[in-house]
């Protein structure tokens, strides 16, 4: 007689144990128990067969293919006792899923943004309706994410703005919030968030990316672009004197 206890659902990796019998529950030592299972091909055992000691008692490690999604799993063990084929079977459901992406952090380093005296003059490519144009005129930036002057960050702290006039087009992006946020150093710092769009020509909720790398001579190099679902856009690349509170750093420094 051959009997098996297997888990009812097995993560990857499990233990499964048995004991080999003759006769009026005569344990079996030194039988060798193999293993298949259906369908084929999503486990492995080791070992395989098993021997089984002096009390009949066997065990295999049973390992789960990586990246198996969860499914009904029949394993099947068999020995031959003096020239008799003895069996057993159970039934068992088996998932080895790769392991969900951390969430991200939400505040690795923090910052404060600026423009100096709150103006820069670039030129910006719009997109109205599937139409592209570009449209020279005054920006404005600011934007403050995880930002305090002690040594720590704090995620409350979560908002950015984008203003531009250009010949009495305007564009606004407000109430800008992040979805993560990311610094090189302390001279570079990206946003990736939504916000509001505002002005007489654009309204509703845009995708935003905002990145900026400030050089020794504190020159930002800003680069914004904004789209919705409605084939709407609006990018710029443009270089500006940054405003004397910009600080970019991770949460341990103190400003």
């Amino acid at each position: 007689m051959l009997s098996l206890n297997v888990p009812d659902l097995i993560t990857c990796q499990a233990v499964i144990t048995g004991t080999l019998t003759c006769a009026e529950d005569t344990p079996v030592a030194n039988g060798e128990v193999s293993f298949l299972d259906f369908p084929e091909d999503n486990v492995t055992y080791n070992p395989n067969p098993a021997i089984t000691d002096a009390n009949g008692n066997f065990s295999t490690t049973v390992t789960v293919n990586p990246n198996t999604e969860l499914l009904s799993l029949v394993v099947n063990a068999s020995s031959v006792v003096f020239g008799e084929v003895q069996q057993g079977s159970a039934g068992t459901q088996i998932i080895c899923s790769p392991d969900p992406p951390p969430p991200p952090v939400e505040c690795p380093c923090k910052f404060r943004l600026g423009v100096a005296r709150n103006r820069a003059t670039a030129t910006a490519t719009v997109v109205d309706n599937g139409a592209p144009f570009d449209l020279t005129g005054i920006i404005n930036i600011t934007a403050v994410q995880c930002f305090t002057a002690s040594t720590m960050c704090n995620p409350n702290v979560d908002n950015f703005n984008i203003t531009f006039n250009a010949g009495g087009t305007t564009i606004n992006f407000v109430q800008g919030r992040r979805i993560e946020i990311g610094c090189e150093g302390n001279n570079v710092a990206r946003i990736r968030g939504t916000a509001i769009g505002r002005g007489n020509l654009y309204s509703g909720l845009f995708d935003v990316n905002i990145e900026v790398i400030v050089d020794e001579n504190n020159v930002g190099t800003w680069t914004i672009d904004a789209f919705d679902d409605m084939n709407h856009s609006f990018s710029t690349v443009f270089t500006a004197l940054m405003n004397p509170i910009t600080s970019i750093g991770e949460c341990d420094v103190q400003f």
